[in-house]
């Protein structure tokens, strides 16, 4: 049985995938001036705003899982989110992401 907690981490990191997909397509997209791109970049915005919603409803759980918002995201810092996050690592030191 999935938990509703491990359900919404699993549903925020395949979010992220898709925007980062996306993201890739657009910087790597031969003509990236032309039409094609410029309706992925307004689709893109959709998805952003998107994960940005479903953050905030969710952002309990997400940041007490050492989860931030995307670094596309249109969401401005929030101070117990941070908090949250940084009793994470704090806990689990390994889990710490690269920089």
């Amino acid at each position: 049985m999935i938990s509703f907690e491990h359900r919404i981490l699993s549903e925020f990191k395949i979010k992220k995938a898709k925007i980062d997909t996306l993201s890739n397509y657009i910087l790597n997209h031969k003509d990236q001036k032309g039409i094609e791109a410029k309706e992925t970049s307004e689709f893109l915005d959709v998805l952003v705003d998107e994960i940005d919603k479903f953050y905030v409803l969710h952002s309990e759980i997400l940041s007490k899982n050492g989860k931030k918002p995307h670094h596309l995201s249109h969401l401005p810092d929030n101070k117990k989110w941070n908090e949250n996050i940084e009793i994470f690592y704090e806990k689990n030191p390994r889990r710490r992401p690269r920089k």
